[in-house]
């Protein structure tokens, strides 16, 4: 066997009689089938981490949290321009929405999350129309740089208020009564 005809002296070698016969190809496959089916079975039949479907976050309750902070922003609003008022606001508002619903508006345009709200209601339909009437206000005070007088922007927090207030869970309402 020389070094340059090393391909063509390999197709010399015979391949033994079992190799070629048809029955052990079946009997390959048919093995194949039985590990593959074992070990979906085991890989199945695993035991799986329990997962609670509606976990509360650590820290106070997402409406708690909300209203703490539109307070602090009521406090903050004389000092600060309609702009960041605005950021602030819909920051709120949007993780509010995120922690209560698991909605991910966070990542979402004002357009996508309404669209998304018209088609899976989890908000009720005058919660969601107000909800669409911020979103849009403080896009255009974001985006659009419009200009708003202090007084439209004092009412978009207290408004963003009320809307914290009608989504609080009715459990959490009647275990504070």
């Amino acid at each position: 066997m020389t070094t340059n005809r090393f391909i063509e002296d390999l197709t010399l070698v015979p391949l033994p009689l079992w190799w070629q016969n048809p029955w052990v190809w079946v009997g390959l496959s048919v093995l194949l089938a039985i590990a593959a089916y074992v070990a979906r079975r085991a890989w199945l039949a695993r035991p799986r981490p329990a997962v609670s479907v509606l976990q509360s976050p650590p820290g106070p309750p997402p409406h708690l949290e909300a209203l703490r902070r539109l307070q602090a922003l009521r406090s903050d609003h004389s000092r600060l321009s309609e702009y960041e008022v605005a950021l602030e606001c819909s920051d709120i508002l949007r993780g509010y929405i995120h922690e209560r619903f698991g909605v991910p508006i966070r990542f979402l345009t004002t357009r996508e999350f309404l669209g998304a709200a018209l088609a899976d209601p989890l908000l009720e339909g005058a919660a969601r129309v107000e909800l669409g009437e911020f979103l849009h206000f403080f896009d255009g005070l974001k985006f659009a740089r419009d200009a708003a007088e202090p007084e439209a922007t004092l009412a978009s927090i207290d408004g963003a208020e009320r809307f914290v207030r009608r989504c609080i869970p009715p459990a959490v309402k009647e275990g504070a009564s």
